[in-house]
């Protein structure tokens, strides 16, 4: 069983969802789901910029009232200023090479959401690197050229050919969508069904149900 989530770094219900998929792989026995992430940058860098407002940024990408969107960042406390992400999309492709996604994603939503850091910074993307464990050598390399940045934007196409353009946007199995930020019950919820259907059934049993951790 496969997951996939495509996501943008400067999407705040990219985070929550994050966060909630955090939630599911520490409470379920997760053994047989294989996650993928996927970057899709919401604006692609040659079209960014970083003069724009925040709330008018988000409220564009997902074309919902400016004041809606003010309303949201201010519930969750979202204070952020826009600035480039195209780099930290590219380190991600390293990132999941190396199969350090989720500990690389988790570093950077919280620079972002928690510590309100510039992660257009060189030299901030080193250290979340070196906390990943990523290969340093790879990781010069990458923020000293363009190195995986046809990877990004070929992942924005793919995801448009798939008609994906509202984030967060998960895929299970290539088949069953999840529009927008689902809830670890809606997830589990989903990938019973799933297995379900894998196995001809009406109902999950057996060794496949995603079942909760012992405590």
């Amino acid at each position: 069983m496969k997951i996939e989530f495509w996501l943008d770094y400067l999407c705040p219900k990219c985070y929550l969802q994050h966060q909630i998929i955090e939630e599911l792989i520490k409470t379920y026995d997760m053994k047989d789901i294989e996650l993928v992430c996927r970057s899709y940058e919401m604006v692609e860098a040659k079209y960014f910029d970083t003069n724009e407002p925040y709330e008018k940024f988000i409220s564009r990408h997902k074309n919902l009232p400016v004041e809606e969107v003010k309303t949201f960042l201010d519930e969750n406390e979202f204070n952020l200023d826009l600035f480039k992400i195209h780099d930290a999309h590219r380190l991600a492709h390293l990132a999941k090479k190396e199969k350090k996604s989720q500990l690389f994603n988790h570093l950077i939503f919280e620079e972002i959401y928690e510590k309100h850091q510039d992660l257009s910074n060189h030299q901030l993307l080193r250290e979340i690197a070196l906390k990943a464990e990523l290969d340093q050598n790879l990781t010069e390399e990458i923020l000293n050229s363009d190195l995986y940045s046809s990877q990004v934007i070929s992942n924005r196409e793919n995801a448009q050919l798939k008609g994906i353009y509202e984030l967060p946007f998960m895929r299970i199995n290539g088949k069953i969508k999840l529009q927008g930020l689902q809830s670890v019950d809606q997830i589990v919820k989903t990938l019973n069904q799933s297995f379900g259907k894998l196995k001809d059934i009406e109902f999950c049993e057996g060794e496949n149900c995603v079942r909760k951790r012992r405590q």
